[in-house]
């Protein structure tokens, strides 16, 4: 079970991580990607035909970070992340369970 309180916070960290490395615009789509994809993991009906282009974006995102920063970056972000990380996956998960 995912804790909202730490999602919330190491989304507002994601955040300003993009938005450092990449600008508020980019930052601003993420978080809407996310936030569409928490939407759609609660509403099942639209979980399957919505789910995937968010998951595509924020897996975009990260890649753009990746190339942005240093290795040792990277993992520091994504370990201050791993709830939306186990969400992501989660929602990978469940989407063929929905269909």
């Amino acid at each position: 079970m995912i804790n909202l309180e730490v999602f919330r916070l190491e989304l507002n960290y994601l955040k300003q991580v993009v938005g450092k490395e990449l600008g508020n615009k980019d930052a601003r789509k993420l978080s809407e990607a996310i936030t569409a994809l928490v939407t759609c993991f609660l509403n099942p009906a639209t979980y399957y035909s919505l789910s995937f282009p968010y998951i595509e974006a924020v897996e975009q995102y990260l890649s753009q970070i990746q190339q942005e920063i240093e290795l040792h970056e990277y993992k520091l972000l994504l370990n201050n992340i791993s709830t939306i990380i186990t969400f992501i996956e989660k929602v990978k998960t469940e989407v063929p369970k929905c269909c």
